[in-house]
């Protein structure tokens, strides 16, 4: 507090000794005070440490875990089985069977298997060689299943649920950073505020004892002293205010910054918001159309749709071939394992081989019809969201990207209004220097010039919101903190 009276005081001398002066000069060397603590800084600390961030990428993962979980209905599978009946010292039977099932993906099933039986007393169909009997086949679906099955919707389903897992991580963190930014905006401008006040109550303090000097010199009327007191006190209360501010929105900024080790993290006493990384506010009007487009292809909440309706469409296409009767064929060549003969050879499978065909249908389909019907519903539903989505994120996109253009040109007017106030205040300066204006209206422009500040200052902290919300709005976490 010390410093910044000590730079604010020896900016009241120079305008009252040395005649007018921008009304920026003030800010700029109270800007220099602490650290600066940038924006992007506050970004990556929050993607890389906190718990949002950290449960988002756990949704994407989960969702890729399913995934693998129905890849493996494709895993090919190794059963073995032995069985053995020994009674009175006789033999009855001995069994061993052994077979790898390789699933196609397709919907095909291709098994290679060794047989051997051995005994006195077994099942005539299950008499192998001596040595066993290899088995090699394919088991393919002829109506049911053909064009899907079980583990192909499935796979189907999880793919699906992976895209909409990375939406959903992509949706939860930028959710988190689109209410980060608004915090830090809010810290910024009252950061502003807390600097102007300061800024404020120390060009009437110094007033006040100028005032006092001029009263004892005969040069002001003593009622002077009483508007310069009253002008003091007045900043004081601006300033107590905007210091209760500037604690609470740091403590909502503090809020979001966590360790590496996962632990809450303080904000460094002396640190300060700047601009640096989201001070660029306009967007060149000729990426209206690309941005519009960016966000109806990786809006989170659209690729969520468009995931449940590839997963509807699954499930449609499920129901649809359940329409068609149940049927298989098996077929599969026989050989002995110790046979000289190519296992593949043609004349020799002519005479070698098991086959089988399985065919099994309702006669009314009323459960399968109902499904049908009920999957189409479903997806008709999905897209009729994804349609009143799409409407709503393109809604998002030009409100975000007008709300830029508009803080745009708020900034430079009020830049401008701030320029203009600080002429006057100093041109009434000179003026009461002179005797020709009083010590009122000299506090009116002033407070006019610390009123601008404050108001550019609102409209600096709008920017960092305003990415934050283009950026939910398109899915595209850089248009927060890129340059255009």
């Amino acid at each position: 507090m010390r410093s910044t009276l000590a730079v604010t005081l020896g900016f009241c001398c120079t305008i009252l000794l040395s005649g007018p002066m921008s009304a920026q000069s003030a800010p700029a060397k109270l800007d220099t005070l602490g650290t600066p603590f940038t924006f992007p800084a506050f970004v990556d600390g929050i993607l890389a440490n906190h718990p949002v961030a950290a449960q988002a990428r756990l949704v994407a993962d989960q969702a890729r875990s399913d995934l693998r979980t129905a890849w493996g209905a494709f895993d090919p599978t190794v059963t073995a089985s032995w069985d053995q009946k020994k009674f009175g010292g006789t033999q009855y039977y001995n069994y061993f069977d052994a077979e790898l099932k390789i699933p196609l993906p397709i919907g095909a099933d291709v098994t290679i298997a060794f047989d051997r039986t051995m005994g006195r007393y077994f099942n005539p169909d299950r008499r192998t060689e001596a040595n066993g009997t290899f088995e090699a086949g394919i088991s393919i679906p002829l109506g049911q299943r053909i064009l899907t099955d079980e583990r192909r919707n499935a796979l189907q389903q999880a793919r699906a649920a992976r895209d909409a897992g990375d939406a959903d991580r992509t949706a939860i963190v930028n959710k988190l950073l689109f209410s980060a930014a608004k915090d830090y905006g809010a810290w910024y401008e009252s950061w502003r505020r807390r600097v102007i006040a300061q800024e404020g109550e120390a060009l009437a303090e110094f007033r006040l004892q100028a005032v006092r000097r001029r009263v004892a010199n005969g040069e002001s009327a003593p009622i002077d002293t009483i508007e310069a007191l009253l002008e003091l006190q007045r900043r004081e209360v601006t300033r107590f205010e905007a210091e209760a501010s500037f604690y609470l929105s740091s403590l909502d900024v503090t809020a979001y910054l966590w360790d590496d080790a996962g632990r809450p993290a303080p904000l460094p006493a002396d640190a300060k918001p700047v601009l640096l990384g989201i001070d660029r506010v306009g967007i060149d009007s000729t990426r209206l159309e690309e941005l519009l487009d960016v966000a109806t292809r990786r809006n989170p909440d659209l690729l969520k749709v468009q995931a449940r309706i590839k997963q509807a469409e699954a499930q449609r296409l499920f129901s649809t071939q359940a329409l068609l009767p149940l049927a298989e064929a098996k077929l599969a060549g026989l050989g002995a394992s110790d046979s000289e003969q190519s296992f593949f050879d043609g004349e020799r499978l002519d005479n070698n081989y098991k086959a089988g065909l399985s065919i099994k249908s309702p006669l009314l389909f009323l459960k399968e019809t109902g499904r049908f019907a009920s999957a189409g519903q479903r997806l008709e539903f999905q897209r009729l969201e994804r349609d009143r989505v799409r409407r709503e994120v393109e809604f998002d996109a030009r409100a975000a990207i007008f709300d830029i253009f508009n803080l745009e040109r708020l900034r430079q007017r009020q830049a401008a209004n701030v320029r203009n106030a600080g002429l006057l205040r100093d041109a009434e300066q000179v003026r009461y220097e002179n005797g020709e204006s009083t010590l009122l209206i000299l506090n009116l422009r002033e407070r006019l010039v610390l009123d601008e500040a404050v108001k550019l200052a609102a409209v600096e902290a709008k920017v960092a919101g305003a990415r934050a919300a283009l950026a939910v709005a398109t899915g595209d976490r850089t248009l927060l903190l890129k340059q255009n």
